[in-house]
């Protein structure tokens, strides 16, 4: 079941923006529901600062419904960093807490030269040996950081352009922007109702390494469907995600008024 909450987190690296070139500190804030067959499963509360030098992020994940009678899932994130020449962003630290069934774990994510280098699990993990090597994860994000790296283009173009290389203490994944498929314009994947232009891009979460089992090619690329709308001033947002999980088909809304 933790393996759901991965993939909808991953899907939700896509809800975040801020924009690229901000003078003074923004602050945002966003909460997201997922459901599952008309079943709420979720909610993803995300918010962050950033500006021209600094950003700063935090996110929680709690399990509803059924899932909550299964797992009773809880995750606490929060990250922080620098803004490289370019805007990008440039981690220095990572901590999530997850809570569940099955017992706590807290990891605590080091960075050098904005690469993930020394990884601390409280209590000590037990399959080290099978999470993601340090050549693999070089020049990846924590997954709060990728979440505003994913929404961070200058223009709208950009935003089914993109490959984002996330590590999370224990996998590497890629979560990547593509143009749409026409073939997924279907009533599996409904367009949301929305008072503005909507641009949607199909998404990919790619599993690399760190995974339990091995991701083979059935069971490497996860794809869904996400919608932005231009919030204006470089600023994007996503008001829905749509695409097939273990549980079944999920979509993830933006809860209006956020």
């Amino acid at each position: 079941m933790m393996k759901v909450l991965t993939l909808g987190l991953a899907m939700a690296t896509a809800m975040l923006t801020i924009p690229s070139q901000a003078k003074e500190p923004t602050q945002l804030t966003a909460h997201y529901e997922f459901f599952v067959g008309g079943f709420r499963i979720a909610e993803v509360a995300l918010s962050a600062s950033a500006n021209d030098n600094r950003y700063a992020a935090r996110s929680n994940v709690v399990t509803r419904g059924v899932l909550e009678v299964l797992l009773r899932g809880r995750s606490a994130s929060q990250a922080s960093g620098t803004r490289g020449a370019f805007g990008q962003l440039l981690p220095t630290g990572f901590t999530t807490q997850y809570s569940s069934r099955k017992g706590d774990q807290t990891i605590h994510i080091g960075y050098e030269n904005a690469s993930p280098t020394n990884v601390v699990f409280e209590p000590e993990a037990t399959d080290s040996d099978k999470h993601a090597g340090i050549r693999e994860r070089t020049g990846s994000l924590d997954p709060l950081s990728a979440a505003l790296a994913a929404l961070m283009p200058t223009t709208s173009t950009e935003l089914c352009n993109r490959t984002i290389p996330v590590f999370d203490g224990k996998r590497r994944f890629d979560v990547i922007f593509l143009p749409p498929d026409p073939a997924r314009f279907n009533e599996s994947a409904p367009s949301p109702k929305w008072p503005t232009k909507l641009t949607r891009c199909l998404g990919v979460y790619e599993r690399i390494s760190g995974f339990a089992d091995e991701a083979s090619e059935g069971a490497r690329y996860f794809p869904f469907d996400v919608w932005f709308e231009d919030s204006g001033n470089g600023v994007f947002r996503a008001v829905r995600l749509a695409g097939s999980t273990k549980l079944g088909f999920a979509i993830g809304n933006l809860r209006l008024g956020e």
